[in-house]
């Protein structure tokens, strides 16, 4: 038996004996002794797994151990077995700890996952108290099922807005040959483009009022990435994928290439304040248009972006950063949700340090670096106009630009915590 537990049969002891001395009976004392003499090891395994919904995200990363009034027929709730929680959980017994980003099937395993969940727990309140669940200890569940959970929120959270909105994903290309053709061509290969198209395709699925579209951005790769995208999205006859490419717009004088002579002068920065500039500046109907940005690669899955849009539903909100570090932020590894190296959880302790003593403006956020940020369009074209960093340190300074002209007295910049998958393997921005 759990030391703990013996802890606290002990103290129902104690209280049966000294009862009539203490005089602190009452009807809820009362019935937590039962509870609690009554309690068996698997119902209390079921009530320890449980406590991370009835906490929150919040109250567990105190780092305090809080005392906290529990309802107690939630309680009583917990002891008894979930036959949903038990499906999912032989549905990923025998899953690998990590996800292969090359292979299609290991994506449409996670929709399948995500599907049942969103099936199982219809109700917001309910996928929430899984997430907490699983992250509470990562390292104890796939990152299938930490991916499906994310997922399954990300579509509940953007089928219950209100508000239409029209949403362009930018995405920069620099010598990204390799991951966007399929394994079957290289073994590195991602797929992306069709991938991607696919992982919006499952977000909007549902939700036929709102509508997106995709930017490709050639950063002057010299292995012609943007070719070979055009060549894709002409195969695939995608009437909402298109294909951009710096030098062009260096050539024409783009307001977004000052500062820049040819495309060796970006570095991922250019090309996607060029993305951004196109996508506020085309027509479209009368909607909300909120602006994306993501890597290349897989290691975000682009359908968690309910979540972030969700929290650009708030009038004072106008940047949403994916976050990988933050609480609820799920960072997989090879080996799984593993976390961070210690070596680069104290480079980032270090560099969060001094980002919040220079540029305390944009809030608490540890993962201003993520690669999968939403921004409201009415925010940006004043903000792209006096960006100069073109390199691959432009976040900070868009974000930073953002809080100051935009701050309307509340959270200019909030997080949303997401699962992100290392594609180390065909990196080359840095």
């Amino acid at each position: 038996m759990d030391s703990y537990l013996k802890m606290m049969k002990r103290m129902v002891d104690l209280y049966d004996q000294h009862l009539q001395q203490s005089g602190h009976q009452t009807e809820k004392s009362d019935r937590v002794a039962s509870f609690i003499r009554d309690l068996d090891t698997p119902e209390y395994d079921r009530v320890l797994a449980g406590l991370p919904a009835l906490l929150g995200q919040d109250r567990q990363d105190q780092g305090a151990v809080p005392r906290y009034n529990f309802d107690q027929n939630c309680i009583d709730r917990l002891t008894q077995p979930d036959d949903r929680w038990n499906r999912i959980e032989e549905m990923v017994t025998t899953s690998p700890a990590s996800l292969d980003l090359t292979d299609k099937n290991q994506a449409l395993q996670t929709f399948e996952l995500a599907e049942l969940l969103l099936d199982l727990y219809p109700f917001e309140n309910e996928l929430t108290g899984i997430e907490n669940r699983v992250v509470a200890e990562p390292q104890k569940y796939p990152t299938i099922l930490h991916l499906a959970v994310k997922l399954a929120l990300s579509k509940t959270q953007l089928n219950a807005l209100t508000t239409q909105t029209h949403l362009t994903v930018v995405v920069p290309l620099f010598k990204e040959h390799n991951r966007i053709r399929s394994r079957k061509i290289h073994p590195a290969g991602e797929d992306f483009i069709r991938r991607k198209v696919a992982e919006l395709n499952w977000l909007y699925g549902s939700k036929a009022d709102d509508t997106f579209d995709l930017i490709f951005v050639d950063d002057g790769c010299p292995e012609k990435s943007g070719l070979i995208a055009s060549d894709i999205i002409a195969k695939e006859g995608y009437g909402n994928v298109r294909i951009l490419f710096l030098e062009h717009a260096i050539a024409s004088g783009s307001p977004m290439t000052k500062g820049l002579n040819s495309t060796e002068d970006s570095q991922k920065g250019g090309a996607i304040q060029y993305g951004l500039w196109e996508a506020i500046h085309q027509p479209r109907k009368q909607t909300e248009l909120i602006v994306l940005y993501t890597d290349a690669d897989l290691s975000t899955n682009i359908g968690q972006a309910g979540l972030l849009i969700k929290r650009l539903s708030n009038n004072k909100t106008m940047c949403v950063l994916g976050s990988r570090y933050d609480p609820g932020g799920i960072y997989c590894t090879p080996k799984g949700a593993q976390g961070l190296s210690d070596k680069d959880r104290l480079r980032l302790i270090f560099r969060h340090y001094v980002r919040a003593e220079l540029l305390p403006q944009l809030g608490p956020g540890v993962d201003t670096q993520c690669g999968f940020k939403a921004i409201k369009a009415e925010v940006l074209a004043d903000t792209l106009k006096q960006m100069v960093d073109k390199r691959f340190s432009f976040d900070m300074e868009l974000l930073l630009l953002i809080t100051l002209n935009h701050d309307q007295g509340g959270r200019t910049i909030v997080q949303a915590p997401i699962v992100w998958i290392e594609s180390n393997a065909e990196s080359n921005f840095y």
